[in-house]
């Protein structure tokens, strides 16, 4: 059985000064600067890939709204088309507002080259007066006076 010896010598390296190696230094900040660039890149790569599916959002969007405005002015057209109905507005004029065909000589038509005329009022005629009907007055109301 050998037996091996091993005396540990202590190096003081306090006093060794090391030279500045210029070569590392320059390759540790060229790759530090390089790393930065393609970091950049990345970043700007990134960023615009982002904006590009936002705007992608923002178009289709776009076109749903064109879409829904283009029914709801297709649908206002056909309602401003029935409402101008002639036929429609003298049934309600004749049924809800109680209008008349006028009778000749109602009509007045004026044209350009007519000369102006005022015509002359008509005497005013005596007002009757209506007769009211009482309605007879519920006993809650009748027993409250």
């Amino acid at each position: 059985m050998p037996i091996e010896v091993h005396f540990e010598k202590r190096i003081i390296t306090n006093n060794v000064i090391r030279e500045a190696d210029s070569k590392s230094h320059r390759d540790y900040i060229v790759v530090t600067v390089l790393a930065a660039v393609f970091l950049f890149g990345l970043l700007a790569y990134a960023w615009q890939h982002y904006r590009w599916i936002q705007y992608g959002y923002r178009i289709e969007e776009a076109q749903k709204k064109k879409e829904q405005l283009a029914e709801i002015g297709r649908q206002l057209r056909l309602e401003r088309a029935s409402l101008r109905n002639p036929q429609r507005i003298d049934a309600i004029a004749r049924r809800d507002l109680g209008m008349v065909v006028p009778v000749p000589g109602q009509l007045v038509t004026f044209t350009a080259d007519a000369p102006l005329t005022i015509p002359t009022p008509r005497p005013p005629q005596p007002v009757r007066p209506q007769q009211v009907e009482i309605q007879p007055q519920p006993a809650a109301l009748a027993a409250k006076r």
